[in-house]
């Protein structure tokens, strides 16, 4: 599959712009009060600048962003649930946070210029209070922002103010340099190794996986175990996504179902096939139904 840190940090440059394309006018997260955010505007100013204005392409930079996503391998049913980590500023966390561990350079400095600190209203480096650092245990995920932590980005400048650093990080990964080196080791460094031959595998993936996903994660990593003789049961659920938290949000949950069900009957069906000597269940797509308006039930997701 691909690296998380390379099409991360595609999507963090071309995302904004691409949910600008008339396709995701009814997306959550994609428009705020009918209206995209301005700065996934300045972002396709940006791009058509830099990128594409000297092409002479005829599409929008919106149109042409889009089109270098599903050239990639991007599925629009990722795009759809991805706006909620493009509106989240994920991807941006993600590579930041990212570009530090795979390289080794701590947390400062870091890559491209990036810190991270607690901040003010203004995202403002400040002094972080004794309380608030003995909340970050169980309040903090590691990855900014959140618990009064954010990204603190020294190459923030012009009308995209975020730009610059994003295209930094980018850099990292496809162009060559002793950081970049650095960075494109560290991530080799995490490829998994197969698993012994006889150990039973159950894989859960929502289908509309915006941060993961399934043309670059899971779909990959199970034809490769099957190219190796192991025999992977592969549950991909449809109109599952990422984040169950996230089902919460209006608009967004009434397009999505939660994937933890599957996982916990997967680990049923595993636990029952150590210790009952059950066969393990097959591979399949599981046929879901969003919720909509109305409260989720069962019958929403499907046979499992």
């Amino acid at each position: 599959g691909r690296a998380l840190y390379d099409y991360s940090t595609e999507a963090m440059l071309l995302m904004p712009c691409a949910l600008l394309d008339p396709t995701f006018d009814q997306t959550p997260f994609a428009r705020v009060n009918g209206a995209p955010p301005p700065a996934w505007v300045s972002r396709c100013e940006t791009l058509n600048d830099q990128r594409w204005q000297a092409s002479g392409a005829t599409q929008s930079p919106a149109a042409q962003a889009l089109e270098s996503l599903r050239a990639t391998g991007w599925t629009d049913e990722a795009l759809v649930s991805a706006a909620a980590s493009t509106a989240l500023d994920l991807w941006r966390a993600v590579t930041v946070t990212y570009a530090a561990a795979y390289a080794r350079s701590g947390v400062g400095p870091m890559p491209c210029g990036f810190g991270l600190a607690a901040t003010d209203a203004g995202g403002n480096a400040r002094a972080a209070s004794s309380i608030e650092k003995a909340a970050w245990w169980a309040d903090a995920t590691g990855i900014p922002p959140g618990a009064g932590v954010g990204i603190i980005d020294s190459l923030s400048a012009g009308k995209d103010a975020l730009w610059p650093g994003s295209e930094c990080l980018s850099q990292l990964w496809s162009e060559s340099g002793r950081l970049g080196a650095r960075v494109r080791a560290g991530a080799e460094e995490t490829r998994a190794a197969l698993p012994r031959e006889d150990l039973p595998i159950i894989i859960v993936h929502g289908k509309s996986d915006g941060l993961l996903p399934l043309a670059f994660t899971s779909e990959p990593y199970v034809r490769w175990l099957e190219a190796n003789g192991r025999k992977p049961v592969f549950w991909k659920v449809g109109n599952g996504q990422h984040f169950d938290a996230f089902l919460a949000f209006p608009g967004f949950g009434d397009a999505h179902v939660p994937v933890m069900p599957y996982a916990y009957s997967a680990l049923d069906r595993l636990w029952a096939h150590l210790f009952s000597g059950e066969p393990l269940p097959a591979s399949r797509d599981i046929a879901t139904t969003p919720r909509g308006n109305g409260p989720l039930g069962a019958s929403q997701l499907g046979e499992y």
